[in-house]
């Protein structure tokens, strides 16, 4: 076999933007190829035909305009003036099928990218600094209008015609003295080799920053952007903010220009063999003419030749274009390969899944641990966990114990580092992924706001189901927040971002009514296992109690998972589990954890002290007060004999009120 031919580095990513090109359009591209050949081509026939035109001058002068020399002066010049019309028409041509080709490679590469990241089934990826570095490249940035795709393609429509003049006008000198062509032939690959590979050296420096051009970016985008216009403003922090950028910016941007100054002397020795070069070239043309070596038309076509030799410029925009651009197109290309390329065991092969019905018996966790991409600490340690089937779970703990990690893994959005996670007695690794997914609602604690339609907000929960209507407003319904979208200026159909004409906002606990909507679509759409994280984070007293009332009609039948800091929501479900640093620390029903006196207990008289105080003849509100019927038996131990009796306070939600209850014996 012999080996594979080596493409420089300099060169892999023009390569790969030509490469590219046919995939967005075979027709497109082979008319721009063809396009660009008559292009090149063209100038030296021009310049052939011109020199053959001012050597047939004489002889028609001489022998008279009808004579024979006279009509092949005719025929010259006509076949010549059509050369030029075509030279004059063809190129602004070529250039608009470039630049359409170009905005086509944006929008494929970004095409290609939203596929390639979105194609995983977990989200470990999303992480790389590869892929989110390549992500920038897709949506525009990088280093001023040099890094995009576009660009590349527009300046190689002005390179390439270039480079091929630049090698047929040194073709034609071969007819003058061969090594001198063969010194062209030679003197512009090599220019065109250094300069591209410097051109690419400060490319790949610069996709090497971007990183901290992201933070720049950032930083911008926090003075044109609506949310953070409050504080900049109110604490007068424009002006600190346009400093920031500009430090950020150039210390980006400081290794880039450093990095190519050391380069000069090779810009200055590749214009100096080329300055050589033409010296000598034009000298042995001036010596053959005054010698009489070389007739008039000899020496119109190699002065033209000459000239067309040196019609390429490596120093020029285009090139730099052309090589910053094409050094972020394999990046982009690569995001693919960067996505798949997950260090973590992972879902079975593709088309090995079988398939996923509803679960029937639990879902176990089994000595599962989790170690995010990136870090060396590890969010959950050695879990042994049991979800039965239509039963209802709750998770506590403090920060960071690892809550939403284990809804992660239940999602499916991560692999356990350690373990694994049964659905009855089946690895989760080996049930299709999306197929499982249909099973489970989310309402995530960090949940999306998608600026769409009210509509749209609420059936994303299950799309394949968007066209019922029916079961859309009883999600709303239940979620509450029907009558607010009904009374939206265009309903169903008002877009929720006030970007928009005739688009509208929500307030946090608002959009959180959306969010469980449309977690709620998702389970009357056929999920079976409902995951609520922190459901009510956003929502004022009202909405609050009212979600807690309705919790165990909207969880009925459900295999539900709770994550919330409200332990008058928590103590309704049949089992509870506190997490701490990463592992299950206890487990149990609310009454049985109370006994228990740990963490549980703990917590939930740390929340119950928070609205409950002791009766004083000091106290504004006395034991009649109506608000202040409820009562704890006592701060240390709720339902201990001989405890002081404490109130709570009407402002406490009707939720929260159940938190100053006597647990159940």
């Amino acid at each position: 076999m012999s080996p594979r031919l080596r493409i420089p580095p300099a060169l892999a990513g023009t390569a790969a933007l030509v490469r590219l090109l046919p995939r967005i359009s075979r027709t497109r591209a082979a008319w721009g190829l063809a396009g660009l050949v008559v292009v090149s081509l063209l100038p030296t026939v021009v310049a052939v035909a011109t020199g053959l035109l001012i050597g047939a001058v004489p002889d028609a002068l001489r022998d008279g305009l009808s004579s024979p020399a006279g009509r092949h002066l005719f025929t010259l010049l006509g076949f010549t003036g059509a050369l030029v019309v075509l030279q004059q028409c063809l190129p602004p041509l070529v250039s608009a099928l470039a630049d359409t080709l170009g905005r086509d490679a944006d929008r494929f590469l970004q095409q290609e990218a939203l596929a390639a990241v979105g194609r995983p089934d977990r989200v470990d990826h999303l992480s790389d600094p590869g892929v989110l570095a390549a992500l920038r490249v897709v949506r525009g940035l990088g280093v001023a209008d040099n890094g995009r795709p576009s660009q590349a393609v527009a300046a190689l429509a002005y390179v390439l015609p270039a480079w091929l003049r630049a090698l047929t006008g040194a073709a034609v000198l071969l007819a003058f003295h061969w090594w001198l062509g063969l010194l062209w032939l030679a003197a512009w690959p090599l220019a065109v080799h250094f300069m591209q590979r410097e051109y690419f050296r400060v490319g790949e420096l610069a996709f090497g920053r971007s990183k901290a051009l992201e933070e720049a970016e950032y930083l911008r985008d926090l003075a044109v952007t609506a949310g953070p216009a409050k504080e900049l403003r109110l604490w007068g922090l424009l002006e600190w903010l346009t400093a920031r950028f500009e430090t950020t910016w150039r210390s980006a941007m400081e290794p880039v220009w450093r990095g190519r100054r050391p380069r000069a002397r090779l810009i200055a020795a590749t214009t100096g063999m080329l300055g050589a070069v033409n010296l000598l070239s034009y000298g042995l043309l001036a010596w053959a003419a005054a010698h009489h070596h070389l007739g008039l038309a000899a020496i119109a076509v190699y002065t033209q030749a000459l000239a067309l030799a040196n019609n390429y410029t490596a120093f020029d925009d285009q090139n730099a274009q052309l090589a910053f651009a094409a050094a972020a197109v394999p990046h982009v290309l690569a995001l693919g390969d960067r996505a798949e390329d997950d260090p973590q065991p992972g879902p079975a092969q593709p088309g090995s899944a079988r398939p996923a019905p509803p679960p029937a018996e639990a879902i176990r966790y089994r000595a599962v641990a989790l170690r995010y991409p990136g870090t060396d600490r590890s969010a959950l340690r050695r879990v042994d966990l049991t979800i039965p089937v239509g039963r209802s779970l709750a998770i506590v703990g403090d920060n960071g114990a690892g809550k939403s990690s284990l809804v992660k893994l239940l999602c499916g959005l991560h692999a356990p580092t350690a373990g694994r996670i049964e659905v009855d007695g089946r690895d989760l690794r080996d049930i299709d992924p999306r197929q499982w997914r249909r099973h489970v609602s989310v309402l995530f604690q960090d949940f999306a706001r998608y600026h769409l339609s009210a509509a749209d907000n609420i059936t994303l929960g299950a799309p394949h189901r968007a066209a019922d209507r029916d079961l859309m407003r009883a999600a709303a319904d239940s979620a509450g927040i029907l009558p607010l979208i009904e009374s939206l200026p265009h309903g169903w159909d008002t877009v929720l971002s006030p970007g928009y004409t005739g688009g509208t906002d929500l307030s946090g606990g608002q959009w959180q009514r959306v969010a469980l909507a449309r977690a709620l679509f998702a389970v009357q759409a056929g999920a079976r296992v409902l995951v609520l994280d922190e459901p009510t984070a956003a929502l004022d007293i009202r909405a609050e109690a009212e979600i807690y009332d309705r919790f165990l009609d909207l969880t009925a039948g459900l295999t539900t998972v709770l994550i919330s800091h409200r332990f008058s929501t928590v103590r309704r479900v049949d089992r509870i589990v506190v997490l701490d640093h990463g592992e299950v620390a206890e487990e149990g029903s609310h009454d049985e954890l109370m006994l228990l006196g740990g963490t549980y207990a703990r917590m939930f008289r740390i929340q119950a002290e928070r609205f409950a105080r002791p009766e004083s003849p000091e106290s504004p509100e006395g034991p009649d007060d109506p608000g202040s019927t409820d009562s704890l038996d006592g701060p240390d131990d709720p339902g201990s004999p001989g405890a002081a009796p404490v109130t709570v306070p009407d402002a406490v939600p009707a939720g929260d009120a159940l938190d100053a209850e006597a647990p159940r014996a």
